[in-house]
């Protein structure tokens, strides 16, 4: 029986034991041994068998920081026979530290002395970090407050007493002891001005439980008022008490700077409205002389358009009939006259485009179309086209290319347009000596490239009174009536505004020396193609024969930065002397060491297998020398040349590629096209001369030809019986010819005319009258004057080739 009750104390333990969820421990001093119950293995995730009775390997666990103060206090109950209680961490089954609390207690033995401490632990980590996690909040704020330049402030409302923080009592100026913390003390001490504000603002915020901001004055502890901003908040409390908690904060400088800065501004808004209705005053005037100035901008423009039309007119009959009269003129002295006055007429027009051109930039309607293109071989051809004037006047014209030689993306018209200008200007001042054209193309730094164009000339200079205004409109280098050098001054204007247009400008250059250098600067893009400039190699000795030194040194130069050595020979004797003593791996004749009769068999001998050349211009003309040269097997250069063409001199076949992919192209003969059969062109003029003009010209190129005076017999006529073409004039009396092609176009779409091309005849020169024509149906437009080559190539194309409907 006794037995029985002994096993259900020991059962009942057992279940208080599991339903604790404690751990349990025992040390039996007396014969050094440990236990520890499965719910204390439970406790840190262990299995019976990973956790043994064996008190080291238990202790071994405790968090070593922990163990120590463990320790003193299992020795203190020891030594008193007491209890003792402790917290530690320790290392569970997952490796990961668990905050527990314990207790434990000291048995006596029948002797009195320690025979067993038994204890109980508890898992207590959710509490401790929940401590934890509290305190270091709380250290933050504390750290947080300490650093902010506010003072925090809070009060439970009905109850005595103020928290202040030590930087809140320092901005009032007051140390703990003496600061006042009752409510009627601290409104004692605000600005009678800001008592009922403060009263009103802080109250119906308390009312409300909400927060509140206000600026107000308080006396300082030093008897000043300062201006101080509180931020506050009102909040009942479980219990039903209202907590005021907010911060404070001196802004008296910034308060007192603000109100001075507002009463500048109200000083200032006075006298900008005082300014601003004399401004707007101003600016009506303005805008009623901007209108005026509109209007009389329009009218110039009407009147550039008009005086274009109505000199164009008569000059086109003038170089017409000219031309006419040249074909029939059988005596030389008759052709002599008749080509200077094609030439001086050729003059008077090229006046008139500068004066159309300039109008065009000055209106702001030059327009850019930025397009790849070739850089090297758009200024070469511009050269070329410029060298028989330039010859004419015994001058030099001489390049150099330094740096890259691929596409570019710009505007080649405007681009040629500068060149064209710019070499022109120096050959019109240039009475002897030379012109230099260098190109210099380098890569920037974002990716774009430089392109600097110098055209430098040995003419007399610019005085540097003129210097200033050489770039304005109608100013020329020498303005007196003595001058010897005709022109309107506006190429240098036009060009400096094309360039500022693309983001370049020219620049002016004139020592005290004579002379000038006129330089464009631009950065382009490169081109699809464009390559990296690659590095020259060893190319071996090239012979120059030139008897200008000048332009030999040019030449020379760009051949060495290629890796050419080059030498400098006057004539071709001094050729044939060096080739007895020396062999070179190229020789180059240039156009001033050639003359008409010349034997180049004897070079050819001297120096068989040698790749030899021709540098020639443009309009050199030696049938005899060409030919005798390609039976040497002696090639042909045109200057100036290419990049391309001078790297492959010491390549015949491929030099020859180069040159004939860019030479001039000969002038067209004289043989009549093949017109289609029956072909008609009706001729649309009211002009008599230009009508007569037209049908010389027609029938010079054998085509049958009708006219009509205006556009209502144009219509009648195509009507009547459909002509092949028409050429129609647009300004006409009655219906004109914009109206007239309008109306042929209706009546093809409506099936009563066949329709043909229409092209037309214009003395206005601009995009918005080419633009006009497209829009009403045209196929074409030719401005007058007309050429007959011009004429020509226009009606080949549209009688020769398929047209679609208009």
């Amino acid at each position: 029986m006794a037995d029985e009750h002994l096993r259900e104390r020991l059962q009942r333990l057992e279940r208080v034991a599991a339903g604790s969820r404690d751990g349990y421990w025992e040390r039996d001093l007396l014969h050094d041994t440990s236990w520890y119950s499965p719910s204390f293995r439970e406790l840190f995730g262990f299995a019976p068998e990973a956790l043994p009775d064996d008190r080291d390997v238990v202790n071994a666990r405790v968090h070593p920081d922990d163990l120590p103060e463990f320790l003193a206090r299992y020795q203190q109950a020891l030594a008193t026979l007491g209890h003792f209680t402790y917290e530690l961490r320790y290392l569970d089954a997952r490796d990961q530290w668990r905050w527990v609390r314990g207790r434990g207690r000291v048995w006596p033995g029948d002797d009195g002395r320690p025979a067993f401490i038994t204890g109980a632990v508890s898992d207590v980590h959710a509490e401790k970090s929940a401590q934890q996690s509290l305190l270091a909040l709380t250290r933050r704020f504390e750290r947080a407050v300490d650093a902010s330049a506010e003072g925090l402030f809070e009060r439970v409302l009905g109850e005595p007493g103020l928290y202040m923080t030590d930087r809140y009592l320092e901005l009032i100026g007051f140390r703990r002891e003496d600061a006042p913390t009752a409510p009627e003390a601290l409104l004692e001490r605000l600005h009678p001005d800001d008592h009922e504000r403060f009263r009103q603002v802080v109250g119906a915020a308390m009312r409300a439980g909400r927060r509140w901001e206000l600026d107000y004055r308080f006396r300082h502890g030093g008897g000043e008022y300062r201006w101080y901003r509180q931020r506050g908040r009102a909040e009942r409390l479980p219990d039903g008490r209202k907590l005021l908690t907010g911060m404070l904060a001196d802004v008296h400088e910034q308060t007192l700077q603000r109100h001075e800065l507002e009463g500048t501004r109200a000083q200032l808004e006075a006298l900008v409205a005082e300014r601003t209705a004399r401004l707007e005053s101003a600016l009506k005037l303005a805008r009623e002389r901007q209108i005026e100035a509109e209007r009389a901008n329009a009218a110039k423009s009407r009147f550039v358009a008009h005086m274009s039309h109505e000199i164009r007119t008569p000059l086109n009959g003038v170089l017409g009939m000219l031309e006419l009269a040249q074909r029939v003129a059988t005596l030389p002295e008759q052709q002599r006259y008749l080509e200077t006055a094609r030439r001086s007429g050729e003059t008077l027009l090229q006046v008139i485009n500068a004066v159309l051109d300039f109008s065009r930039v000055e209106a702001g309607h030059a327009e850019l179309k930025p397009r790849p293109f070739d850089l090297v071989q758009a200024l070469i051809a511009t050269m070329r086209g410029m060298m028989p004037m330039v010859r004419e006047r015994g001058v030099k014209l001489m390049f150099d290319w330094v740096g890259r030689d691929g596409p570019v993306i710009g505007d080649e018209r405007a681009l040629r347009q500068i060149a064209t200008n710019l070499i022109g200007n120096a050959a019109k001042f240039t009475q002897r000596g030379q012109i230099g054209v260098t190109v210099n193309v380098m890569d920037a730094p974002d990716g774009l490239l430089d392109v600097t164009l110098a055209v430098e000339d040995t003419g007399p200079g610019i005085p540097p009174a003129r210097r200033e205004r050489i770039f304005d409109a109608f100013e020329q280098g020498d303005d007196s009536l003595a001058r010897e050098h005709g022109g309107t001054g506006l190429g240098l204007a036009i060009s400096r505004a094309l360039a500022l247009d693309m983001g370049g400008d020219i620049t002016l250059d004139s020592p005290p020396s004579g002379g000038a250098r006129f330089t464009l600067k631009l950065r382009l893009a490169p081109a699809p193609g464009n390559m990296p400039l690659a590095a020259p190699r060893r190319r071996g000795m090239a012979w120059l024969v030139s008897t200008s030194t000048a332009g030999g040194e040019w030449l020379a130069r760009r051949l060495r930065r290629l890796g050419w050595q080059v030498r400098l020979l006057a004539s071709l004797d001094q050729v044939l002397q060096a080739a007895e003593q020396q062999r070179p791996q190229l020789v180059l004749l240039s156009e001033f060491s050639l003359h008409t009769g010349l034997d180049l068999a004897p070079l050819r001998h001297a120096l068989p297998g040698v790749p030899m050349h021709l540098l020639i211009r443009p309009d050199w003309h030696d049938p005899g020398l060409e030919a005798q040269a390609r039976h040497l097997g002696i090639g042909r250069a045109v200057t100036p040349m290419a990049p391309a063409v001078l790297a492959q001199f010491d390549d015949m076949e491929a030099t020859r590629a180069a040159d004939a992919a860019t030479a001039p192209r000969p002038a067209p003969t004289p043989d009549l096209p093949r017109w289609p059969a029956g072909a008609e062109v009706l001729l649309v003029e009211d002009n008599p001369v230009n009508q007569m003009i037209g049908q010389e010209f027609l029938r010079t190129l054998g085509l049958a030809v009708r006219t009509a005076g205006d556009g209502a017999q144009a219509v009648d006529a195509c009507l009547d019986r459909p002509p092949t073409l028409v050429l129609m004039d647009l300004q006409m009396p009655g219906m004109d010819g914009l109206e007239a092609t309008r109306r042929l176009r209706e009546l093809q779409r409506a099936g009563r005319w066949p329709g043909a091309p229409i092209i037309a005849l214009t003395a206005h020169a601009g995009a918005s009258d080419r633009n006009a024509c497209l829009a009403a149906g045209m196929d074409g437009v030719l401005t007058k004057p007309l050429a007959l080559e011009v004429l020509r190539k226009a009606l080949s194309q549209w009688l020769n080739s398929p047209r679609s409907s208009g």
